[in-house]
């Protein structure tokens, strides 16, 4: 045998994330459109890759790339569904709401939510529903360290709310999508995970 017989080329395993990540990076710049998604890549992927897959995701138009991950085409996020991604709404806090409800019919979801719906009154009732009910549902919130020139939308940090209802609630760094993939794959019952990031909401 020689040398270069000898010599096999090595395997290397897909990584879901890696790709997630760049799938999310690559459709939030190809369009001029969608600047509101940059600075989420990371949050994006690690929810769509550590969530179940018969979970039911429920992104905000920032997240709604999440669906790509999935494997839905990009020219087709807004008829995701048979990827168990449910189309952006107009009202992000009835986003909540419709999160429990579908945890409630039988199959765990996740849905995004953003600093400023942290301050509507659906987003609180979603959470003392998703208690009382120990619905399967696991809030992901996109919490950043300066909401702006305005009041916070909360006087504590989700995670506190959360645990004071008795959700589980647990905080990590919103850039670093392993970190989110892991806390979104731990999650177990009523969850609340603070994606921690930086700059303005």
């Amino acid at each position: 045998m020689s040398a270069v017989e000898s010599v096999t080329a090595p395997s290397f395993a897909p990584d879901p994330l890696a790709e997630g990540l760049v799938a999310v990076r690559h459709y939030c710049a190809a369009d001029p459109s969608v600047v509101s998604g940059r600075g989420l890549e990371a949050l994006i992927a690690g929810v769509a890759v550590g969530a179940p897959r018969k979970a039911w995701l429920l992104p905000g138009r920032r997240e709604r790339a999440c669906a790509i991950v999935r494997g839905c085409g990009a020219d087709r996020l807004d008829q995701a569904r048979p990827f168990r991604v449910v189309p952006p709404g107009d009202s992000p806090a009835a986003r909540a709401l419709y999160a429990v409800g579908l945890a409630l019919a039988g199959d765990p979801a996740v849905v995004f939510i953003g600093t400023g719906t942290t301050g509507y009154g659906a987003f609180h009732e979603a959470l003392q529903l998703a208690a009382v009910h120990r619905a399967p549902v696991t809030f992901v919130v996109a919490w950043y360290a300066n909401a702006g020139p305005f009041a916070p939308p909360l006087a504590v940090a989700p995670s506190v709310l959360a645990r004071a209802l008795g959700l589980a609630a647990t905080v990590v760094d919103g850039t670093d999508a392993a970190a989110v993939r892991d806390a979104v794959a731990a999650a177990e019952g009523p969850t609340l995970i603070e994606a921690r990031l930086l700059g303005q909401g």
